[in-house]
């Protein structure tokens, strides 16, 4: 329908017919429409900004604390770690991973919490790839290629959500009560643990799959077994951890009983 624009200044009377009510109705639900619709975008948008920028002051206030190492009590630094790591399944990987984030004063529940976050920071990192290769495969025809990846990215998910925990829980063993300190142990095993399958899971079940070709494939099995074996020495160092305390734990109530 066209309306003559010059009627709107030449007839009053047309802006009391139903035709201009109706066009005002629309032009407004059209305009409230537009304006509800940007306020989701605009929500989503925050909460995704939101979630990176969480990340990226976990990464880079993690990777920032080498800073305040000085070159001359790194080398002492350094022997303390490969001393912690013998205990390890991975000791070099474990010397490696962690010599820039430690210092001389550090405590052996300091080395167990940073080498965690090493883990999780692996793992999120594994997880950001494995997403993207899901991605690339979903617009693909191979569908058991994709399933075997959405998996595998289950998995790794999974491990990301309980390192996550578990760094939360080994920062409750120093606030806690020493009656729970078994019980925060014991989640921390069993997390780390768990994770540990995750990933022994993921490698085996892409194993016979193409998923784009074997440097895809070779690259996610890379990125999950690093995250497999930095976990590994994580439960090593968080082991020798409990042993400690709980030996100074006894210690000390021997000591506060004698007469």
């Amino acid at each position: 329908m066209y309306i003559n624009p010059i009627s709107l200044f030449t007839f009053p009377q047309y802006y009391k017919s139903t035709q201009f009510s109706s066009i005002l109705n629309l032009h407004s639900h059209l305009a409230f429409s537009s304006f509800y619709f940007q306020k989701i975008i605009m929500s989503k948008i925050t909460l995704s900004l939101i979630f990176f920028l969480f990340m990226n002051i976990f990464i880079f206030s993690f990777v920032g604390a080498v800073k305040g190492t000085s070159s001359v009590t790194q080398p002492r630094a350094n022997k303390l770690v490969e001393a912690q790591c013998r205990s390890t399944r991975y000791p070099k990987l474990c010397v490696s991973s962690l010599s820039n984030y430690i210092t001389t004063t550090s405590e052996p529940q300091e080395l167990a919490h940073v080498a965690l976050k090493v883990s999780l920071a692996k793992a999120i990192y594994t997880r950001a790839y494995v997403k993207n290769v899901c991605k690339q495969l979903e617009k693909t025809k191979s569908s058991k290629d994709y399933q075997a990846v959405k998996e595998c990215l289950n998995q790794i998910s999974d491990g990301v959500s309980l390192l996550f925990n578990s760094v939360k829980e080994l920062h409750h063993l120093s606030l806690d009560k020493e009656s729970e300190f078994v019980w925060h142990r014991s989640n921390v095993q069993t997390w780390l643990s768990t994770v540990l399958t995750n990933a022994f899971t993921c490698m085996d079940g892409i194993s016979s799959y193409k998923l784009g070709g074997y440097k895809v494939k070779a690259t996610i099995k890379a990125k999950v077994l690093n995250v497999a074996q930095v976990t590994s020495n994580a439960l090593a160092l968080f082991n020798g951890y409990a042993v400690r305390h709980k030996d100074s734990h006894h210690s000390n109530s021997g000591k506060i009983n004698k007469p």
